[in-house]
């Protein structure tokens, strides 16, 4: 679960590896790609979006990848996944199979 930076919204990743944009403190769901698309996040943990579709491997299960994290400088992401693996990437990481 991530904050904006202006903490008007909100972004969670549900359990059907959906991620939602939530309104503060309404909890209207945003889907309008152009408008997610110009928040700035405060943090960032999420392993779903098109802002992080390259820490995926080709052929991945959904479950494969478990946790991210955006450093606090906002140009890399850490990954770990389910091969024990920890991975460092720049964010936002937006070219698949890297």
């Amino acid at each position: 679960m991530d904050f904006s930076a202006d903490s008007r919204y909100i972004q969670v990743s549900t359990g059907a590896y959906k991620r939602q944009v939530h309104e503060v403190p309404l909890g209207k769901q945003i889907t309008d790609p152009a408008l997610i698309e110009k928040i700035t996040w405060a943090t960032w943990t999420s392993i779903l979006g098109d802002e992080v579709i390259g820490i995926w491997p080709r052929n991945a299960d959904k479950a494969d990848v478990n946790c991210a994290s955006v450093t606090h400088a906002g140009l890399n992401i850490v990954t770990g996944d389910d091969f024990g693996l920890v991975k460092l990437f720049d964010f936002p990481c937006t070219e698949k199979f890297v």
